[in-house]
Protein backbone atom coordinates (compact mmCIF):
# COMPACT_ATOMS: atom_id res chain seq x y z
CA UNK A 1 0.00 0.00 0.00
CA UNK A 2 1.12 3.56 -0.67
CA UNK A 3 0.32 7.21 0.75
CA UNK A 4 1.14 10.32 -0.25
CA UNK A 5 2.78 13.11 2.12
CA UNK A 6 4.11 16.67 1.71
CA UNK A 7 7.74 16.92 0.72
CA UNK A 8 9.38 19.68 2.25
CA UNK A 9 8.95 21.87 -0.74
CA UNK A 10 4.91 21.31 -0.29
CA UNK A 11 5.13 18.99 -3.13
CA UNK A 12 3.34 16.06 -2.77
CA UNK A 13 5.46 12.41 -2.66
CA UNK A 14 3.82 8.80 -2.55
CA UNK A 15 5.47 6.75 -0.59
CA UNK A 16 4.95 2.93 0.74
CA UNK A 17 3.32 2.60 4.21
CA UNK A 18 6.50 1.03 5.78
CA UNK A 19 8.91 4.09 4.30
CA UNK A 20 9.09 5.57 7.91
CA UNK A 21 10.24 1.91 9.27
CA UNK A 22 12.72 1.46 7.03
CA UNK A 23 16.73 2.17 7.51
CA UNK A 24 17.18 3.70 4.76
CA UNK A 25 18.93 6.74 5.69
CA UNK A 26 22.01 7.12 3.23
CA UNK A 27 25.41 7.33 3.47
CA UNK A 28 25.34 10.90 4.98
CA UNK A 29 22.13 9.98 7.03
CA UNK A 30 23.98 6.97 8.25
CA UNK A 31 26.95 9.39 9.23
CA UNK A 32 24.84 11.74 11.44
CA UNK A 33 23.63 8.68 13.07
CA UNK A 34 26.62 7.14 13.77
CA UNK A 35 27.95 10.54 15.08
CA UNK A 36 25.51 11.04 17.43
CA UNK A 37 25.82 7.48 18.92
CA UNK A 38 29.45 8.14 19.40
CA UNK A 39 28.28 11.14 21.48
CA UNK A 40 26.36 9.55 23.80
CA UNK A 41 28.45 7.34 24.55
CA UNK A 42 31.65 9.30 25.27
CA UNK A 43 28.27 12.03 27.24
CA UNK A 44 26.40 9.36 29.42
CA UNK A 45 29.92 7.48 30.00
CA UNK A 46 31.90 10.65 31.37
CA UNK A 47 28.86 12.05 32.86
CA UNK A 48 27.46 8.37 35.02
CA UNK A 49 28.60 5.14 33.90
CA UNK A 50 32.53 6.41 34.49
CA UNK A 51 32.26 7.83 38.07
CA UNK A 52 32.44 4.28 38.86
CA UNK A 53 36.04 4.27 38.17
CA UNK A 54 36.96 8.34 38.33
CA UNK A 55 36.01 9.00 41.95
CA UNK A 56 37.87 5.53 43.43
CA UNK A 57 40.87 6.89 41.45
CA UNK A 58 41.14 10.19 42.35
CA UNK A 59 40.40 9.59 45.83
CA UNK A 60 43.43 7.27 45.59
CA UNK A 61 46.08 9.24 43.79
CA UNK A 62 45.24 12.10 46.07
CA UNK A 63 44.16 10.96 49.15
CA UNK A 64 40.79 12.81 48.67
CA UNK A 65 38.23 11.95 50.72
CA UNK A 66 35.60 9.29 48.14
CA UNK A 67 32.29 10.19 50.25
CA UNK A 68 33.00 14.09 49.66
CA UNK A 69 33.74 13.40 46.00
CA UNK A 70 30.72 11.39 45.21
CA UNK A 71 28.62 14.00 47.58
CA UNK A 72 29.86 16.76 44.93
CA UNK A 73 29.34 14.81 41.57
CA UNK A 74 25.52 15.79 42.46
CA UNK A 75 25.35 19.27 42.35
CA UNK A 76 28.07 19.44 39.58
CA UNK A 77 25.41 17.31 37.68
CA UNK A 78 23.17 20.35 37.86
CA UNK A 79 25.01 21.98 35.24
CA UNK A 80 23.48 20.49 33.19
CA UNK A 81 20.16 21.89 33.51
CA UNK A 82 21.65 25.40 32.53
CA UNK A 83 23.37 23.83 29.78
CA UNK A 84 19.85 22.97 27.77
CA UNK A 85 19.03 26.20 28.00
CA UNK A 86 22.24 28.02 27.36
CA UNK A 87 22.83 25.24 24.55
CA UNK A 88 19.82 26.02 23.04
CA UNK A 89 20.04 29.43 22.67
CA UNK A 90 23.90 28.66 20.88
CA UNK A 91 22.05 26.03 18.71
CA UNK A 92 19.59 28.15 17.79
CA UNK A 93 21.68 31.33 16.91
CA UNK A 94 24.94 29.21 15.51
CA UNK A 95 23.51 26.03 14.66
CA UNK A 96 24.06 22.28 16.20
CA UNK A 97 27.82 21.68 14.20
CA UNK A 98 28.82 24.74 15.91
CA UNK A 99 27.83 24.02 19.56
CA UNK A 100 29.27 20.21 19.14
CA UNK A 101 32.67 21.48 18.02
CA UNK A 102 32.60 24.22 20.59
CA UNK A 103 31.53 21.73 23.31
CA UNK A 104 33.87 18.85 22.16
CA UNK A 105 36.51 21.27 22.97
CA UNK A 106 35.94 22.61 25.73
CA UNK A 107 34.35 19.58 27.32
CA UNK A 108 37.55 17.33 26.20
CA UNK A 109 39.72 19.87 27.92
CA UNK A 110 38.22 19.74 31.31
CA UNK A 111 38.01 16.39 31.36
CA UNK A 112 41.77 15.96 30.39
CA UNK A 113 42.05 18.36 33.45
CA UNK A 114 40.20 16.30 35.88
CA UNK A 115 43.69 13.93 36.43
CA UNK A 116 45.68 16.97 37.40
CA UNK A 117 43.87 18.98 39.66
CA UNK A 118 44.51 16.93 42.63
CA UNK A 119 41.81 19.23 44.78
CA UNK A 120 37.85 18.56 46.23
CA UNK A 121 37.45 21.70 44.44
CA UNK A 122 38.99 21.13 41.56
CA UNK A 123 37.12 17.82 40.82
CA UNK A 124 33.81 20.06 41.31
CA UNK A 125 34.59 22.77 38.97
CA UNK A 126 36.09 20.70 36.03
CA UNK A 127 33.25 18.04 36.55
CA UNK A 128 30.67 20.97 36.33
CA UNK A 129 32.40 21.81 32.80
CA UNK A 130 32.01 18.45 31.83
CA UNK A 131 28.64 18.09 32.37
CA UNK A 132 27.51 21.26 31.41
CA UNK A 133 29.52 20.99 27.62
CA UNK A 134 28.80 16.70 27.41
CA UNK A 135 25.11 17.77 27.49
CA UNK A 136 25.32 20.69 24.99
CA UNK A 137 27.20 18.04 22.40
CA UNK A 138 25.06 14.97 22.95
CA UNK A 139 21.86 15.96 24.25
CA UNK A 140 21.36 19.34 22.42
CA UNK A 141 23.31 19.41 19.40
CA UNK A 142 23.12 15.72 18.59
CA UNK A 143 19.23 15.54 18.93
CA UNK A 144 18.84 18.77 16.50
CA UNK A 145 20.89 17.34 13.86
CA UNK A 146 18.92 14.62 14.03
CA UNK A 147 15.60 16.11 13.98
CA UNK A 148 17.00 18.11 11.25
CA UNK A 149 17.87 14.92 8.92
CA UNK A 150 15.12 12.72 9.73
CA UNK A 151 12.17 14.85 10.81
CA UNK A 152 9.56 11.83 9.57
CA UNK A 153 12.11 9.34 10.60
CA UNK A 154 13.31 10.46 13.78
CA UNK A 155 12.21 7.90 16.42
CA UNK A 156 14.05 5.52 14.06
CA UNK A 157 17.26 7.65 13.57
CA UNK A 158 17.08 7.60 17.19
CA UNK A 159 16.70 4.28 17.99
CA UNK A 160 20.02 3.21 16.53
CA UNK A 161 21.55 6.27 18.20
CA UNK A 162 20.73 5.51 21.52
CA UNK A 163 22.53 2.50 21.27
CA UNK A 164 25.80 3.93 21.91
CA UNK A 165 24.20 5.02 25.21
CA UNK A 166 23.25 2.07 26.28
CA UNK A 167 26.52 0.15 24.66
CA UNK A 168 28.83 2.77 26.88
CA UNK A 169 27.52 1.14 30.37
CA UNK A 170 29.26 -1.68 29.23
CA UNK A 171 32.03 -0.44 27.79
CA UNK A 172 33.00 3.46 29.07
CA UNK A 173 34.45 2.06 32.46
CA UNK A 174 36.57 -0.56 30.93
CA UNK A 175 38.22 1.86 28.64
CA UNK A 176 38.46 4.35 31.21
CA UNK A 177 40.61 1.71 33.43
CA UNK A 178 42.52 0.94 30.57
CA UNK A 179 43.73 4.34 29.99
CA UNK A 180 44.94 4.47 33.98
CA UNK A 181 46.04 1.27 33.97
CA UNK A 182 48.31 2.37 30.97
CA UNK A 183 49.01 6.07 31.27
CA UNK A 184 48.27 6.44 35.21
CA UNK A 185 45.61 8.41 36.41
CA UNK A 186 47.27 11.89 35.98
CA UNK A 187 47.50 11.36 32.74
CA UNK A 188 44.99 8.61 31.42
CA UNK A 189 42.23 11.17 31.62
CA UNK A 190 43.02 12.33 28.50
CA UNK A 191 42.41 9.20 26.93
CA UNK A 192 38.79 10.11 26.32
CA UNK A 193 40.12 13.78 25.51
CA UNK A 194 41.78 11.89 22.49
CA UNK A 195 38.12 10.27 21.56
CA UNK A 196 36.90 13.86 21.83
CA UNK A 197 39.18 15.26 19.52
CA UNK A 198 38.61 12.54 16.67
CA UNK A 199 34.89 13.52 17.55
CA UNK A 200 36.08 17.41 16.57
CA UNK A 201 37.49 16.22 13.35
CA UNK A 202 34.80 13.63 12.55
CA UNK A 203 31.87 16.33 13.00
CA UNK A 204 34.11 18.92 11.30
CA UNK A 205 34.60 17.34 7.97
CA UNK A 206 31.10 14.99 8.24
CA UNK A 207 28.22 16.88 9.75
CA UNK A 208 26.25 19.61 8.23
CA UNK A 209 22.99 21.16 10.40
CA UNK A 210 21.15 20.15 7.59
CA UNK A 211 20.92 17.41 4.84
CA UNK A 212 20.24 19.92 2.28
CA UNK A 213 23.41 21.74 2.93
CA UNK A 214 24.81 17.94 1.52
CA UNK A 215 22.74 18.13 -1.41
CA UNK A 216 20.53 15.46 0.36
CA UNK A 217 16.97 15.47 0.61
CA UNK A 218 15.70 15.42 4.59
CA UNK A 219 14.88 11.21 5.58
CA UNK A 220 16.70 10.68 2.29
CA UNK A 221 12.87 11.33 0.59
CA UNK A 222 13.11 11.34 -3.00
CA UNK A 223 13.10 14.71 -4.25
CA UNK A 224 14.88 16.24 -7.31
CA UNK A 225 17.89 18.68 -6.74
CA UNK A 226 16.30 21.49 -7.57
CA UNK A 227 13.83 20.44 -4.66
CA UNK A 228 16.39 19.89 -2.42
CA UNK A 229 17.66 23.66 -2.96
CA UNK A 230 14.38 25.00 -2.47
CA UNK A 231 13.95 23.24 0.81
CA UNK A 232 17.42 24.71 1.85
CA UNK A 233 16.26 28.06 1.01
CA UNK A 234 13.60 27.46 2.97
CA UNK A 235 15.36 25.96 6.25
CA UNK A 236 17.51 29.29 5.90
CA UNK A 237 14.74 31.38 6.93
CA UNK A 238 13.06 28.91 8.96
CA UNK A 239 12.89 29.84 12.80
CA UNK A 240 10.87 28.49 16.06
CA UNK A 241 7.67 31.08 15.83
CA UNK A 242 7.54 30.70 19.87
CA UNK A 243 9.38 32.57 22.54
CA UNK A 244 10.49 30.98 25.74
CA UNK A 245 7.46 32.47 27.64
CA UNK A 246 5.13 31.10 25.01
CA UNK A 247 6.37 27.62 25.27
CA UNK A 248 6.28 27.69 28.90
CA UNK A 249 2.52 29.03 28.35
CA UNK A 250 1.95 25.77 26.61
CA UNK A 251 0.37 23.24 29.01
CA UNK A 252 1.83 20.41 26.20
CA UNK A 253 5.14 21.59 27.35
CA UNK A 254 4.93 21.25 30.87
CA UNK A 255 3.35 17.84 30.29
CA UNK A 256 5.91 16.31 27.91
CA UNK A 257 8.42 17.76 30.80
CA UNK A 258 7.03 16.48 33.43
CA UNK A 259 6.33 13.02 32.50
CA UNK A 260 9.15 12.10 30.35
CA UNK A 261 10.87 13.86 34.09
CA UNK A 262 9.15 11.09 35.98
CA UNK A 263 10.23 8.62 33.76
CA UNK A 264 14.11 9.23 34.45
CA UNK A 265 13.21 9.17 38.46
CA UNK A 266 11.85 5.27 37.73
CA UNK A 267 15.05 4.19 35.50
CA UNK A 268 17.16 6.02 38.20
CA UNK A 269 15.45 4.56 41.00
CA UNK A 270 15.67 0.97 39.78
CA UNK A 271 19.29 1.46 38.25
CA UNK A 272 20.58 3.06 41.58
CA UNK A 273 18.64 0.17 43.15
CA UNK A 274 18.84 -2.88 41.18
CA UNK A 275 22.55 -4.39 42.42
CA UNK A 276 21.45 -3.75 46.04
CA UNK A 277 17.72 -5.45 45.48
CA UNK A 278 19.50 -8.18 44.15
CA UNK A 279 22.55 -8.39 46.76
CA UNK A 280 19.75 -8.27 49.28
CA UNK A 281 17.85 -11.43 48.05
CA UNK A 282 21.74 -13.53 48.84
CA UNK A 283 23.51 -12.81 45.36
CA UNK A 284 26.98 -12.05 45.80
CA UNK A 285 27.82 -8.32 45.06
CA UNK A 286 29.89 -9.15 41.85
CA UNK A 287 26.98 -11.56 40.97
CA UNK A 288 24.66 -8.31 40.69
CA UNK A 289 27.08 -6.36 39.13
CA UNK A 290 27.45 -9.22 36.09
CA UNK A 291 23.47 -9.65 35.75
CA UNK A 292 23.54 -5.64 35.86
CA UNK A 293 26.35 -5.66 33.20
CA UNK A 294 23.84 -8.33 30.93
CA UNK A 295 20.65 -6.10 31.70
CA UNK A 296 23.28 -2.96 29.82
CA UNK A 297 23.81 -5.61 26.96
CA UNK A 298 20.10 -6.05 26.82
CA UNK A 299 19.69 -2.71 25.89
CA UNK A 300 21.94 -2.35 22.83
CA UNK A 301 18.85 -3.85 20.81
CA UNK A 302 16.15 -3.07 22.93
CA UNK A 303 17.16 0.85 22.14
CA UNK A 304 16.42 -0.02 18.05
CA UNK A 305 12.93 -1.83 19.25
CA UNK A 306 11.30 1.08 20.75
CA UNK A 307 13.09 3.37 17.76
CA UNK A 308 10.69 1.04 15.32
CA UNK A 309 7.82 1.28 17.68
CA UNK A 310 7.77 4.90 17.57
CA UNK A 311 7.84 4.80 14.53
CA UNK A 312 5.25 2.13 13.88
CA UNK A 313 2.36 2.82 16.33
CA UNK A 314 3.25 6.19 16.66
CA UNK A 315 5.75 8.42 19.25
CA UNK A 316 2.55 8.94 21.92
CA UNK A 317 1.41 5.47 21.89
CA UNK A 318 4.78 4.01 22.08
CA UNK A 319 5.45 6.17 25.24
CA UNK A 320 2.54 5.35 26.56
CA UNK A 321 3.50 1.21 26.42
CA UNK A 322 7.14 2.32 27.40
CA UNK A 323 5.35 3.50 30.47
CA UNK A 324 3.64 0.81 30.94
CA UNK A 325 6.38 -2.14 30.17
CA UNK A 326 8.00 -0.28 33.39
CA UNK A 327 5.25 -0.42 35.49
CA UNK A 328 5.13 -4.18 35.25
CA UNK A 329 8.86 -4.30 35.72
CA UNK A 330 8.29 -2.30 38.77
CA UNK A 331 5.05 -4.45 39.96
CA UNK A 332 7.93 -7.60 39.75
CA UNK A 333 10.39 -5.87 42.19
CA UNK A 334 7.26 -4.80 44.36
CA UNK A 335 7.12 -8.06 46.04
CA UNK A 336 9.90 -10.66 46.86
CA UNK A 337 11.88 -11.97 43.75
CA UNK A 338 12.23 -15.75 42.42
CA UNK A 339 14.69 -16.63 40.03
CA UNK A 340 11.70 -16.67 37.12
CA UNK A 341 10.72 -13.20 38.00
CA UNK A 342 14.04 -11.87 39.14
CA UNK A 343 15.57 -12.92 35.18
CA UNK A 344 12.58 -11.06 33.85
CA UNK A 345 12.51 -8.19 35.00
CA UNK A 346 16.29 -7.95 34.39
CA UNK A 347 15.45 -8.38 30.85
CA UNK A 348 12.56 -5.76 30.98
CA UNK A 349 15.03 -3.13 32.72
CA UNK A 350 18.09 -3.62 30.40
CA UNK A 351 15.88 -4.11 27.15
CA UNK A 352 14.02 -0.16 28.02
CA UNK A 353 17.05 1.50 29.06
CA UNK A 354 17.63 3.12 25.46
CA UNK A 355 13.76 3.99 24.94
CA UNK A 356 13.74 7.12 27.34
CA UNK A 357 16.43 9.23 25.70
CA UNK A 358 14.67 8.47 22.10
CA UNK A 359 11.04 8.97 22.87
CA UNK A 360 11.48 12.06 24.92
CA UNK A 361 12.79 13.89 22.14
CA UNK A 362 11.22 12.39 19.56
CA UNK A 363 7.74 13.32 21.48
CA UNK A 364 9.04 17.13 21.38
CA UNK A 365 10.17 16.77 17.73
CA UNK A 366 6.85 15.18 16.69
CA UNK A 367 4.82 18.53 18.30
CA UNK A 368 8.05 20.81 17.44
CA UNK A 369 9.16 19.97 14.04
CA UNK A 370 13.03 21.06 12.23
CA UNK A 371 13.00 24.53 13.24
CA UNK A 372 11.54 24.37 16.43
CA UNK A 373 12.83 21.83 18.20
CA UNK A 374 15.58 23.41 19.58
CA UNK A 375 14.29 25.85 21.57
CA UNK A 376 11.62 23.86 22.71
CA UNK A 377 13.95 21.56 23.98
CA UNK A 378 15.72 23.69 25.34
CA UNK A 379 13.14 24.07 27.49
CA UNK A 380 11.52 20.65 27.97
CA UNK A 381 14.88 19.04 28.79
CA UNK A 382 15.41 21.49 31.69
CA UNK A 383 12.18 20.33 33.31
CA UNK A 384 12.83 16.94 32.88
CA UNK A 385 16.16 17.94 34.73
CA UNK A 386 14.73 19.25 37.26
CA UNK A 387 11.90 16.45 37.98
CA UNK A 388 14.48 13.58 37.69
CA UNK A 389 16.86 15.19 40.24
CA UNK A 390 14.07 14.00 42.80
CA UNK A 391 15.01 10.63 42.42
CA UNK A 392 16.65 9.77 45.08
CA UNK A 393 14.97 12.16 47.53
CA UNK A 394 11.76 9.61 46.68
CA UNK A 395 13.98 7.11 46.97
CA UNK A 396 15.35 7.37 50.34
CA UNK A 397 11.94 8.33 51.50
CA UNK A 398 10.59 5.23 50.42
CA UNK A 399 13.12 3.11 51.62
CA UNK A 400 13.40 4.54 55.13
CA UNK A 401 9.33 5.31 55.91
CA UNK A 402 7.19 2.54 54.12
CA UNK A 403 9.17 -0.22 54.27
CA UNK A 404 12.08 -0.45 52.33
CA UNK A 405 12.44 -1.65 48.76
CA UNK A 406 8.72 -2.63 48.75
CA UNK A 407 7.43 0.90 49.46
CA UNK A 408 10.12 2.78 47.30
CA UNK A 409 8.87 0.44 43.89
CA UNK A 410 5.71 1.16 44.97
CA UNK A 411 6.22 5.12 44.51
CA UNK A 412 7.59 4.88 41.40
CA UNK A 413 5.21 2.78 40.23
CA UNK A 414 2.65 5.44 41.12
CA UNK A 415 5.11 8.07 39.04
CA UNK A 416 5.14 5.61 36.17
CA UNK A 417 1.14 5.63 36.29
CA UNK A 418 0.64 9.91 37.12
CA UNK A 419 3.42 9.80 33.64
CA UNK A 420 1.08 7.77 31.29
CA UNK A 421 -1.74 9.89 32.24
CA UNK A 422 0.73 13.23 31.46
CA UNK A 423 1.49 11.32 28.25
CA UNK A 424 -2.09 10.64 26.99
CA UNK A 425 -3.28 14.13 27.76
CA UNK A 426 -0.55 15.62 25.60
CA UNK A 427 -1.50 16.98 22.25
CA UNK A 428 1.31 15.61 20.08
CA UNK A 429 -0.46 17.72 16.82
CA UNK A 430 2.53 20.04 15.58
CA UNK A 431 2.30 23.68 15.99
CA UNK A 432 2.10 26.30 14.03
CA UNK A 433 2.74 30.03 14.63
CA UNK A 434 -0.52 31.51 16.31
CA UNK A 435 -1.08 28.43 17.64
CA UNK A 436 -0.70 30.07 21.45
Amino acid sequence: MTTTTAGPTGRTIEIDDAFDRRSNFGRRGWSIILIEAALLWISSGSVVHGLNVILPALSETYSLDYAQLLALATPASWASILAGLVGAWVCGVKGPKVLILLSLACGGVAFGLMGTWGTTAGFFVLFSIVCFFDTCFAYVGGPALVTNWFPRKKGLAFGWATMGQTFSTATYVPYVALCFSVFGVRHGFWGITAMMAVMFVIVLVFAADKPEDFGCAPDNMPMSPDEIESSRRDQEVAACPFTVRQLLGMRDVWFMGLAFGGLYIIIVGLLSQFVPRLVAMGLPLETAILYMSIAAMFGVPGAYMWGWLSQKLGVKRCAMLYLAWYAVALALNIFELNTVTMWISLAMIGEALGGATNLSMSIVAEKFPRGAFVKAWGVVNPIQSIVRCCAFAILAFGLTHLGGFAGAYTILLVVALVSMVLIWKTDTTPVVAGAV
